[in-house]
This record gives structure tokens, C-alpha cells and sequence, in this order.
């Protein structure tokens, strides 16, 4: 198959270490809340209001949906922690060497979220499945990228990449359960979307099959680690533990994760693999 997702706690094969693209995604992972909406006409903010109520305020302003919203507040920093993890998180949004997402459940029912898990075709037309074919390779480009962008359990989810850094974990992002229309409080309406996790990992996808720039290497992947190291003052040797850059990639996750709870995921794929799809897409 011409991609792989790898996360860091899988072993790594022979022919995983050869991949020569590598988009490392760093992620989050939070738990959505709902947000009752308004109640009553919009009064002068009071100085003491409380910050959700601000962010109910200003979603019936600005008549974005809120019958139930749902928000996830940011993680306050640990006592041992040098920076907030979001400041972290954000260090590594840095497209297209590497992307970094929050990502949050669009329903708040334990039953319907692991339900979707099942849902065909999470198996079925799944593009991880894919094998290239002769007879299916016209049908690459468009069907296949277009049946991954509706799985279900992906669609179930909303990704919000971080746009700024703080100096306080008191700050929320509330987005509608459709998965658009996000607004942050401090606050602001974030542009683009929709933001469902199936949207991003389709763009990602896209990008690399459709673009016509370079794709990234481990190499240049590593990069984004080593200038968050040198920036904040910490050990560069962190992100030199192995013998390839697709290794020092992986440990470095490994210990993002210790350190921060940000996963990194990685999005693997052979350049000669992809240059064919292209020249079939191109045909």
C-alpha cells in the first residue's frame, strides 16, 4: 500500500524505516463537554463573568451554533513544566514538515462514539486496505481519498490546529457538533472547515498525492523537533536517540509523550509509490 500510519508504540519494521516520506501529526487528545446555550437577551458583560459564559456570549453574537456547542478547555501547566502544553503543541504545527491538532469527540454518548468504531465501511473502504491495481488505479485520486473523507469514526471527530500561544490555560475552544464553526476564546472565530478529523486527514492525503512540491522527508521532519529543543533551552540530544532520522523521529515521540501527553503519529509513504500514483492520476 502506498501510505502507513505508524504510532510510536508500534514496532517498527525493515520497511517502515525505508520510508522516505514521513509527516510526523502531533496530537492532543481531549475530552469534548456541551454548552448549554444563551438563555435571555445578551446584557453588558460583567467584570467577574465566568469564561464559559463568556463563550456562550459570544457564539449568540456572532449566531454561531450552540444548541448544545461543545468546548474543551486548554491542560494547565504541570508544576515541573517549563511551558504550557499548548505553546508545545503549537511549536510543532509547522506545514508541511509537520502538523500538530487537538482532536475531541463530536458527541458526548460513550455508547454512540464506540458504536462508530464499527460502522461499516471503517474496514471495508478503508484507503489503508488500498492495493495498487491496474484496474483500479484510474479510480485512485478521487474514489478512494473521497471514501476515507466519510469513515465514520473520522468524521466523529473534530481537529483544531492551535493558531496562537498563551500565558494562561484559561482559555477554551467551542466548536459546533457538526465539527465547524470553532471560535476560541479569547475570543475569536477560527477561519477554514469544516474541522472534522476525516477533513484533515483527507487534506493530508490530498496533499500528498495532488502537490506538486517536495515531499517531506524524516529528515526534515526531525528538523521541527530540534528547533523546539534549541528554543526552549532544552537537551538537543533528545532528538538524536537512534541510528536513522526515522528513528531519532520515533523516539522523539516517544518522549514528547512522556513529557507533554502529545502523541505523534506518523503518516509513512515511499516517494517512487507515490510519484506512480501521480503519473497514473496525471494519464
Amino acid at each position: 500500500m502506498p501510505f502507513r500510519l505508524l504510532d510510536i508504540d508500534e514496532q517498527a519494521t525493515g520497511a517502515d524505516k525505508l520510508s522516505d516520506v514521513t509527516i510526523p501529526i502531533y496530537m492532543q487528545f481531549k475530552k469534548s463537554e456541551g454548552l448549554k446555550p444563551w438563555v435571555g437577551g445578551i446584557t453588558k458583560r460583567r467584570a467577574n463573568e465566568d469564561k464559559l459564559q463568556s463563550v456562550r456570549r459570544f457564539r449568540q453574537q456572532h449566531s454561531l451554533a450552540d444548541n448544545p456547542s461543545a468546548f474543551f478547555g486548554l491542560r494547565a501547566k504541570a508544576k515541573t513544566a517549563r511551558e504550557f502544553q499548548h505553546n508545545v503543541l503549537l511549536a510543532h504545527n509547522r506545514p508541511d514538515q509537520s502538523y500538530a491538532i487537538y482532536v475531541a469527540p463530536l458527541n458526548f454518548d460513550k455508547a454512540t462514539y464506540f458504536a462508530d468504531l464499527y460502522v461499516e465501511p471503517r474496514y471495508a473502504h478503508s484507503p489503508w486496505h488500498w492495493r495498487m491495481s491496474e484496474t483500479r488505479s484510474e479510480h485512485l485520486h478521487n474514489e478512494w481519498v473521497n471514501r476515507y473523507a466519510f469513515l465514520p469514526f473520522l468524521r466523529s471527530h473534530i481537529s483544531i490546529a492551535p493558531h496562537e500561544s498563551v500565558s494562561s490555560h484559561d482559555h477554551y475552544y467551542a466548536f459546533s457538533i457538526s465539527g465547524d464553526e470553532v471560535s476560541w476564546h479569547s475570543p475569536a472565530i477560527m477561519d477554514g472547515g469544516p474541522f472534522r478529523l476525516s477533513d484533515f486527514m483527507t487534506a493530508r492525503t490530498r496533499q500528498i498525492i495532488a502537490a506538486d512540491g517536495d515531499l517531506t522527508s524524516p529528515e526534515q521532519a526531525l528538523e521541527v523537533c530540534r528547533e523546539f529543543l534549541l528554543q526552549s533551552a532544552l537537551d538537543p540530544g533528545i532528538a538524536e536517540n537512534g541510528d536513522s532520522p526515522f528513528d531519532k523521529l520515533r523516539a522523539y515521540g516517544r518522549w514528547l509523550t512522556r513529557e507533554f501527553g502529545i502523541r505523534q503519529i506518523l503518516l509513512c509513504a515511499e516517494k517512487k509509490a507515490i510519484v506512480e500514483i501521480r503519473d497514473r492520476h496525471l494519464r
